[in-house]
């Protein structure tokens, strides 16, 4: 009996991997209403709930619907969190609650560019895809064929872009989030 505690994409993919093999699969997500219990459409062994209420020594784990399973394992899926121990920027590029930034269009950093970039940093994507455009977009920016703008400007508007976040509350580290810009 497995447990997964998160339901983005990836838990999504891995519950449903491991529904082929495990006994029950139980996911567990914040974002549906407290008192779901759901079994999940073409799984005999995969339900839904809402958080966990408590887990016990004993492999008990209560959910907030008052459903109770014994769990052989319990897999967070809650995310992960940027990290660039081999890259010295001497304070230029940093990572600040899991923004990476200061980046132009989430790829550049404007002081380093174009020698310095990064691609897949956004989430909630469709990743293969935006990898593909950011790595053809880094190659002509590269070959010449593509000219950025001024580091100035890409300042400007990676700043702005920032300015936009803040004014609409949303953290740091929802800055590579681009489910609502699609």
């Amino acid at each position: 009996v497995i447990i997964l505690v998160g339901s983005s994409a990836s838990a999504v993919d891995i519950c449903r991997d491991l529904a082929g093999v495990a006994k029950e699969v139980h996911l567990v997500s914040r974002s549906v209403a407290d008192g779901t219990y759901e079994k999940q459409p073409g799984f005999d062994n995969m339900w839904l709930h809402s958080m966990i209420e408590s887990a016990h020594d004993n492999g008990a784990v209560v959910f907030r619907n008052g459903h109770t399973v014994h769990a052989d394992v319990i897999l967070h899926c809650t995310g992960y969190k940027y990290h660039f121990p081999f890259l010295e920027t001497n304070g230029i590029v940093t990572m600040d609650d899991n923004r990476v930034g200061p980046l132009y269009k989430h790829v550049f950093p404007p002081v380093l560019a174009p020698w310095l970039s990064f691609v897949g940093l956004p989430w909630k994507v469709i990743p293969f895809p935006l990898c593909e455009y950011q790595s053809k977009w880094i190659a002509g920016v590269l070959s010449g064929q593509i000219v950025l703008p001024s580091q100035e400007e890409m300042m400007e508007d990676t700043k702005a872009f920032y300015s936009t976040l803040e004014a609409s509350g949303t953290p740091k580290r929802y800055t590579h989030n681009m489910g609502d810009y699609q």
